[in-house]
């Protein structure tokens, strides 16, 4: 009987299989190294980018911080002007109010009477002066009445006074006028 010996046929297929399992082995560790390396660097390079993007959005926010300080001090400068402004009003209309009382005062006193003090505190204005006859005073008071806004009219005193004018004996008066 013919004898062969195939131990080395069989070690060589073992050694062709190691040799095909190890290049296997080889290419899957080089791939996963690859896909390794491929991943962080992608992930590096996000990260940069993230990094720049946050920078950038601080830097913003600084801006940002800048101008809205700016715009609160413009706020409290508009604060301030409003206000300086409200008193230039006040004034403005405390500084017509007086000419206008006169005015109306002085369309309201007939012509045979006269004031001799007007004095206003604030809500009370009181108005003294002579009148030749008690019709006069009456007259006068009616002027004021139409004035509403000057307030309720009210005689306080109508006497005979000492002053004479042409023979005739004049009325000294005081009138009260209350606003509301």
């Amino acid at each position: 009987m013919i004898r062969i010996n195939l131990l080395p046929v069989r070690a060589a297929k073992k050694r062709e299989s190691i040799r095909f399992q190890l290049t296997v082995a080889g290419l899957i560790t080089f791939c996963v190294i690859a896909i390794s390396l491929a991943v962080f660097l992608k992930l590096k390079s996000d990260a940069s980018l993230l990094r720049q993007d946050v920078e950038s959005a601080e830097a913003e926010l600084r801006m940002l911080q800048k101008k809205v300080g700016e715009l609160s001090k413009l706020k409290e400068q508009k604060r301030i002007v409003q206000s300086k402004l409200d008193v230039v009003k006040r004034l403005e209309s405390a500084r017509t109010g007086p000419v206008e009382l006169f005015a109306k005062i002085a369309t309201a006193i007939p012509e045979r009477a006269w004031l001799s003090s007007l004095l206003d505190q604030g809500k009370v204005i009181n108005l003294q002066g002579l009148a030749g006859s008690d019709e006069v005073v009456a007259d006068f008071m009616r002027g004021l009445e139409r004035y509403r806004e000057l307030g309720d009219v009210e005689l306080v005193v109508a006497q005979r006074s000492k002053v004479t004018v042409g023979g005739r004996e004049l009325v000294e008066f005081t009138i009260r006028l209350e606003r509301e």
